[in-house]
């Protein structure tokens, strides 16, 4: 009876594990969607020269959506606090400061403080041509969180040590 029960308990926190690990995984795939958003509308804008990058900042910081909302609103409250540091320290500082609350992981957050070495340093189409590269980049990252082998009916198999070679879970 005892052996049951650590079955069952083991079995359990297994499962507790793995959703919470998926949930994870989400969240950052999430987090990613949002900053590539956020990207894109810094480059367009710098691209058709509509704004200076301070008051895409401010946009941004007002955005709908709450993980560009945190990002973009501690990079202009740090703007206006800290305004003798160069916008790139700060950009990286930043988005180091805020990963974890932001959901990013550490390979989007290098990712997207290499931005910096682009904002606010070259010309328009130098800029946009770099932040162009950093989505890419972003991109093929986000494509790597996501669960792969997912079929249409929500069933996800991955690689695993049972006898099929295989373990199916539910997404």
């Amino acid at each position: 009876m005892l052996k049951l029960i650590g079955a069952v308990m083991i079995f359990g926190s297994c499962a507790a594990l793995g959703l919470s690990a998926r949930q994870g995984l989400r969240k950052r795939v999430a987090a990613a969607d949002a900053m590539l958003m956020a990207l894109s509308l810094i480059s367009s804008e710098i691209s058709c020269r509509r704004a200076p990058l301070p008051e895409i900042i401010g946009t941004l910081a007002e955005n709908e959506n709450p993980t560009v909302r945190l990002v973009f609103g501690g990079l202009q409250r740090r703007l206006r606090e800290q305004n003798g540091l160069s916008l790139s320290y700060l950009w990286r500082v930043n988005l180091r400061d805020n990963r974890a609350e932001a959901g990013l992981g550490a390979p989007e957050c290098d990712i997207l403080c290499d931005a910096a070495n682009y904002l606010g340093r070259y010309d328009a189409v130098e800029q946009a041509a770099g932040l162009d590269q950093i989505g890419r980049r972003l991109s093929a990252a986000r494509a790597r969180r996501r669960p792969r082998n997912c079929k249409a009916r929500g069933i996800c198999t991955a690689p695993a040590a049972s006898r099929s070679g295989y373990w199916s879970f539910w997404c």
